[in-house]
């Protein structure tokens, strides 16, 4: 743990002969250290560090929520209750998707920056890989247009169903079904 600051490790724990193990196996191997790589192929540690944490904070967060609602489904199915009757854990569940996509950020990032300055590693930096492509734009740009056509089509239909349900419609007929048994009677 703990954050680098000038080149110092603070407010870590340290536990002697633990890096080793966990990088080469041994408590006697060497572990290479920030202090001897030069400073041109250093990652930003801090930034790796916290986007770690976050990643491993929230997924522990998701799985443990998991293993609690588990837990009341089975506790409350007893007493014939259910979990969407408990404010607190729709909230905790409505809380969980976005953070999902934090911690899948979290860990984009720590993919992403923890390997700079190199694409691969002694062979190609990040500066020599990047082109200088200008249809990146254009490409984002229909992108762009795709994905808000597709949220304004979701949004005009589920609220055109939200509308139906709270005038308390009667669902459309399929186009393509077996036929309605009041349809049949009706028919006769």
């Amino acid at each position: 743990g703990g954050i680098l600051v000038d080149g110092e490790v603070r407010y870590g724990i340290e536990i002697p002969g633990l890096g080793s193990w966990l990088a080469r196996g041994s408590v006697d191997r060497e572990v290479i250290g920030f202090d001897q790589i030069p400073d041109e192929d250093e990652p930003p540690a801090n930034v790796v560090h916290i986007a770690f944490q976050l990643m491993v904070g929230i997924g522990t967060g998701l799985a443990l929520l998991g293993v609690v609602a588990a837990w009341l489904r089975r506790r409350w199915r007893r007493r014939d209750r259910d979990l969407t009757s408990s404010r607190r854990i729709l909230w905790l569940v409505l809380l969980a998707g976005p953070a999902s996509i934090v911690a899948l950020e979290a860990g984009w990032t720590v993919t992403e920056v923890g390997r700079q300055p190199w694409i691969v590693h002694d062979v190609l930096r990040v500066r020599d890989a990047v082109t200088p492509n200008g249809g990146v734009w254009v490409s984002l740009g229909v992108i762009v247009v795709v994905y808000v056509g597709m949220a304004t089509a979701a949004t005009i239909v589920l609220r055109s169903m939200s509308r139906r349900w709270r005038q308390g419609e009667v669902d459309l007929p399929t186009p393509y079904g077996p036929p309605d048994h009041h349809t049949l009677e009706a028919g006769r």
